[in-house]
């Protein structure tokens, strides 16, 4: 048994009275399936690639129905909805903190297959995959596009993993590439003019201490600006260390030592909320207290005269400075990956191998500074030395043949 697809065109569809118009492709009208003399129905989808898979797996039950044959038990195909919804419910059940940009990425990739008829997720193709990615705009020269292509390909690995889909469409696409971005650490100038600027901005006295003891805790602890925006009260111990506190990114938990007269300022500083150091919960949401301090931190660099870019998180450049004068004074940077909260070494190393290398060069001018307080061997003296070592060698060696 046959069974053919065709499109049922609308009454305003302008293709609808054409020749062969069952079978023109290129409008958005309901398709059906048809077999037999009078047998019909509709294809549930608009897509014509759906619907001739759909005609196949129809062909096959009607073949198996004339031979007698019991119909083949497939398993019901899943939605993209079920899937994503399953996805994020087995992320949870594995002790994986939820991940605001994974939920927005895939919804979008949800609302970019539903806009082309694809509901089911076996409906994804590679190509609608490479269509989508083309729409996507993120910085060229950020990391952006390849983490955004690490959380899809890590979805659609999963689903296939456990048998939502027959193949892992994913894995037929190149990866994007990393754009390496050296990242810019702030001068011991350029603290001191950021920290002058916030009594010039205009601001009122109590943002001004506000910005300025924010600024510090950044500095002189690495946190993110969402965890020092945050930070509770009772995570500064009495001997100034920070305690306890879990990066919202990665959910590590880190442990950061603060010089006394920053543990000051940060008890000191006057607060709306008795728990929290900056924010105070029921008044402002966290992505609302980030861009406040974000907006803080554009104007006070602009009256610095620092150099920053126009979409760049400057309150990053506190963190950047934290890790790299780490490096400089000596820090292993297994240690300095551990106080910035990275998952693994090799995210630290991506963004600050150049400064290891930096504390290299440091390091190797030290040792040839030490050189001129030390005797060195000079050239002729050591080829004198070396030809007495190779005399004596040759002496023994003929006395051994002697013996």
């Amino acid at each position: 048994m046959v069974v053919t697809v065709y499109a049922r065109h609308s009454s305003t569809c302008p293709h609808r009275n054409m020749k062969n118009a069952g079978q023109y492709r290129r409008c958005k009208c309901p398709l059906w399936l048809r077999w037999g003399k009078r047998h019909k129905r509709s294809a549930g989808t608009r897509s014509w690639e759906i619907a001739i898979k759909g005609a196949r797996k129809l062909e096959e039950e009607l073949e198996r129905k004339a031979l007698g044959l019991e119909p083949l038990k497939r398993p019901a195909a899943t939605t993209i909805d079920e899937a994503l919804e399953l996805y994020f419910v087995d992320r949870a059940q594995r002790g994986i903190k939820e991940s605001s940009k994974a939920k927005r990425l895939l919804g979008l990739l949800r609302n970019y297959a539903h806009a082309r008829n694809a509901i089911y997720l076996e409906d994804v193709s590679a190509r609608m995959l490479t269509e989508w990615r083309a729409t996507w705009t993120f910085n060229r020269q950020s990391g952006g596009p390849a983490v955004a292509w690490s959380i899809v390909k890590t979805f659609f690995r999963w689903a296939h993993s456990i048998d939502l889909v027959s193949s892992n469409v994913s894995a037929k696409l190149q990866s994007l590439p990393i754009v390496r971005t050296q990242v810019q650490p702030l001068t011991k100038d350029e603290m001191a003019r950021l920290l002058a600027a916030t009594s010039q901005c205009g601001l009122s006295t109590e943002v001004e201490q506000r910005v300025r003891t924010f600024i510090l805790l950044q500095r002189w602890s690495g946190l993110a600006c969402v965890d020092a925006a945050t930070l509770k009260r009772e995570l500064l111990g009495d001997d100034d260390n920070l305690t306890q506190v879990h990066r919202t990114k990665t959910d590590a938990e880190v442990f950061i030592p603060l010089p006394p007269p920053v543990a000051a300022m940060l008890r000191s500083h006057p607060n709306d909320h008795p728990d929290y150091f900056f924010w105070n919960p029921d008044r402002m949401a966290k992505p609302s207290l980030v861009c406040q301090f974000g907006d803080w931190m554009r104007l006070v660099f602009d009256k610095a005269g620092v150099k920053h870019g126009q979409q760049e998180m400057l309150t990053h450049r506190f963190r950047h400075t934290f890790a790299v004068e780490l490096l400089l004074a000596g820090v292993r940077i297994e240690q300095v990956s551990k106080l910035l909260g990275h998952k693994t070494v090799r995210t630290t190393e991506r963004y600050y191998s150049a400064w290891v290398k930096e504390r290299q060069r440091k390091l190797e001018a030290e040792v040839k500074q030490a050189w001129s307080k030390m005797e060195l061997p000079t050239a002729s003296g050591a080829r004198m030395n070396a030809a007495a070592a190779s005399s004596n060698l040759a002496e023994a060696v003929i006395d051994g043949m002697i013996q």
